[in-house]
């Protein structure tokens, strides 16, 4: 996975602006619309993660958002490792325009995230001297997330995204798949 997921975003971000070429041309009611509040959905997947977001883009510049990151699940000898993560954040977008390339959007965000950890361990004891046991520790982290990236916009309605969040000391980076309604 931390082979394929930078290649992937590589990728991305060569073929995106090459897909939003064609969108360039909005139709005028769409473009007319183009500063209106739209609600929107988006997919996301990242280092280890899997998950989904709920947004309110108030204008071009600022949006906001909710999402839930499922985390993948460690499984270890006699322990298993299960997460989750729900967040919210402020998004500010600003317009780049680099030559004759579409334009797209920088974005900054900042908001707050809650992450629940489960860590279940099975001790299988010793046959007539101790039993086996299972113990589960339950782990509740609320922390402060701030990320940067990019936007493209493939049609009026479908946007691209890739960029890094920083969680306290932790750093990863994710693609994101946003439809609006």
């Amino acid at each position: 996975m931390e082979r394929i997921l930078p290649i992937t975003l590589l990728s991305f971000a060569i073929a995106a602006p090459l897909v939003a070429a064609p969108a360039a041309a909005a139709p005028a009611s769409k473009a007319a619309n183009a500063d209106a509040t739209r609600l929107y959905v988006g997919a996301q997947l990242g280092d280890s993660i899997v998950g989904g977001l709920l947004g309110l883009q108030i204008n071009k510049s600022f949006s906001m958002e909710a999402r839930y990151d499922y985390i993948d699940t460690i499984y270890q000898p006699n322990t298993t490792i299960k997460a989750s993560s729900t967040g919210f954040a402020g998004l500010g977008m600003y317009p780049v325009k680099l030559g004759d390339m579409e334009p797209f959007y920088a974005f900054v965000k900042a908001g707050y995230e809650r992450t629940t950890t489960k860590t279940t361990t099975a001790d299988p004891g010793i046959p007539g001297l101790f039993p086996a046991t299972t113990t589960v520790t339950t782990t509740v982290r609320k922390r402060a997330v701030v990320g940067a990236g990019v936007q493209f916009d493939l049609s009026p309605d479908v946007s691209g995204r890739f960029g890094m969040n920083a969680v306290g000391s932790e750093h990863s980076v994710y693609i994101t798949a946003i439809y609006k309604f």
